[in-house]
């Protein structure tokens, strides 16, 4: 008999989980776990959180959804946990980049001046970071409420954790190795993981699905959410084919 796997939901940096929501209440029927670690102080605690959550069902199937510094940590627990999916939204193998992988992430620099600017002007900072989430179409919606919530969830340590563990972390190694069913989305407008960062991501990952959105920034779960919900599904079918060609 087939059992239904839990589904681990990762969000990205300075991020409130209830973005979230409107995918999860679209697959009622499975275990769902959230792990909080918006309150931790160490770049490694996160990694550590999320084992020790995934750890109490360790008798279930295993799908992870991360989104950004979510999808990074994703990848982590999947080289070191047996994950049946991943899906990973508006992510990357390496945030931070050199002058000659500029088109890909993120200069040094520009994190280290976010984390002396949290001290200095905590609010000013989530604002600009906010905004560079939205495409320039996004925001003229105005699809951005998530923005104060946000702020408020997440510990001034947690925010300064989470940069440090943007700037160490460095999934590329083991990207080859990662052989379980793996959906990559990814926005052509994205300024925060350039989409240039999901191609290559994808092609390290083996096959790798990779699925791009027009016009769409590093939020894909905000403008569409149907289309992480419909990759989502896909992979536990996927888990559910492979689990009826087992040998009983």
């Amino acid at each position: 008999m087939a059992t239904n796997p839990a589904i681990v939901w990762l969000p990205g940096w300075g991020m409130p989980d209830e973005l979230w929501d409107p995918i999860r209440s679209g697959l009622p029927a499975y275990h769902h776990v959230i792990p909080d670690y918006t309150r931790v102080t160490q770049p490694e605690e996160f990694i550590v959180m999320i084992e020790k959550e995934v750890g109490r069902i360790s008798h279930l199937p295993l799908i992870v959804v991360g989104w950004s510094m979510g999808g990074m940590l994703a990848q982590r627990l999947a080289a070191r946990y047996p994950v049946t999916g991943l899906v990973l939204i508006s992510t990357t193998g390496r945030f931070v980049r050199s002058r000659e992988e500029r088109s890909k992430g993120w200069p040094e620099a520009y994190v280290t001046r976010m984390q002396r600017g949290l001290v200095e002007d905590r609010k000013h900072v989530m604002e600009a970071f906010y905004l560079s989430i939205l495409s320039e179409r996004e925001r003229l919606e105005k699809k951005c409420s998530f923005q104060v919530k946000g702020q408020n969830e997440w510990t001034q340590e947690a925010l300064r954790a989470g940069l440090e563990y943007l700037r160490e972390e460095d999934c590329r190694p083991f990207s080859p190795a990662l052989f379980c069913p793996t959906t990559i989305i990814h926005g052509t407008n994205d300024t925060v993981c350039p989409v240039a960062a999901g191609e290559e991501l994808a092609a390290q990952i083996p096959g790798a699905t990779f699925m791009q959105i027009e016009d769409c920034g590093h939020a894909p779960l905000i403008f569409h959410p149907e289309i992480i919900t419909l990759a989502v599904q896909r992979m536990v079918e996927i888990h559910g084919e492979t689990d009826r060609r087992k040998p009983i």
